[in-house]
């Protein structure tokens, strides 16, 4: 991507911001479908979460002009919605017949709403170094 810069301007921003929003997302959702793992380790997925996304965050402004604002009040109440529809999706899944289906159907509809709400938070712009060695951020 480094070597081809239209690959991260112009219209393709979106597609940079639609990647960093999905990996973000499931990432959320799948960490908190491992309450045990965190409990075992002592920490609120919440908490983690967002402290893997500021490290994420530092090493991808190394290749993307964006970053995502994980710090926006439509951040966490857009993933807390995406987790509960995840729940319920499952929970449909199994329930199974028609009222399953729905339920799936409804569940759906609210994850990709939430996912809609997270995307239209305006990212943080900023100039991609010249010079770029990947290395730790933390």
């Amino acid at each position: 991507m480094k070597t081809d810069p239209k690959l991260t301007s112009g219209r393709n921003v979106l597609w940079v911001k639609f990647f960093l929003t999905a990996v973000y997302s499931t990432m959320s959702v799948r960490d908190h479908q491992r309450p045990a793992f965190h409990a075992a380790l002592g920490v609120d997925p919440d908490w983690y979460g967002q402290e893997v996304f500021r490290k994420t965050s530092e090493i991808s402004k190394q290749i993307f002009p964006i970053t995502l604002d994980i710090d926006h009040p439509r951040w966490m109440p857009g993933l807390k919605r995406l987790q509960k529809a995840s729940v319920d999706m499952d929970a449909a899944k199994k329930r199974g017949g028609l009222a399953g289906k729905l339920g799936q159907l409804s569940a759906g509809m609210r994850a990709g709403l939430a996912f809609v709400s997270l995307y239209t938070i305006p990212a943080k712009k900023h100039v991609v170094p010249t010079n770029t060695r990947l290395e730790p951020a933390y």
